[in-house]
């Protein structure tokens, strides 16, 4: 999908009508029209998928945003529109490259940026960092929490997934949970687009 250099892109804001539902050019980056796909939002921030919202009316933007995510507000021109896109997918090449390593004293460390995990986080981060992109069964990680005994119930390994992945997030680390199958540790990848085809 192709798009218009900046020098041919309209200069006075867009109708709300008229404003893109997509960003063609830019593979990878969800545009979603905030607070109205709030639902959408959580299922993309889940999956690791980032996103551009566009607030409409005097909305503000979510008090939690993330790594992954930025906002413009409606109505707005188009050129403002990929400005903000190419922040966001450099943002997220630039993430993609920093260091990202475990210490012995269960502190996790990206570039200049750390935080402090569990026990329990800690060895569920171990297994993950050991194999980046690619699926931990949910049986794995439950042999390296709980070797000697079974899982305290059902839902234990989610509930350790669930305080390290908000950990995570500030790292630019997207914890994804593969249904009938286990995680996936994703790094802020790459994203094509960062100059208009």
């Amino acid at each position: 999908m192709s798009t218009a250099p900046d020098s041919e892109l309209p200069d006075s804001e867009l109708p709300d009508s008229q404003q893109p539902d997509s960003l063609p050019g830019f593979d990878g980056i969800e545009l979603l029209r905030w607070p109205e796909q709030d639902l959408a939002r959580r299922s993309l921030l889940r999956s690791g998928i980032p996103r551009l919202l566009v607030l409409s009316g005097s909305s503000q933007p979510p008090e939690d945003i993330c790594f992954d995510e930025d906002w413009i507000r409606a109505p707005y021109r188009l050129a403002d529109l990929q400005a903000r896109v190419r922040r966001l997918a450099k943002s997220l090449n630039e993430q993609s490259t920093t260091e990202l390593w475990l210490d012995e004293q269960r502190i996790l460390h990206r570039g200049n940026r750390t935080v402090v995990l569990t026990a329990f986080e800690a060895v569920v981060a171990a297994a993950l960092l050991e194999r980046p992109g690619e699926i931990v069964t949910r049986s794995a990680i439950e042999q390296s929490l709980w070797s000697d005994q079974p899982a305290p119930g059902p839902r234990s390994v989610d509930a350790v997934v669930y305080r390290l992945r908000g950990h995570c997030r500030g790292l630019g680390l997207t914890i994804i949970t593969v249904r009938g199958e286990g995680f996936m540790l994703r790094t802020a990848a790459s994203h094509r687009g960062d100059q208009p085809r």
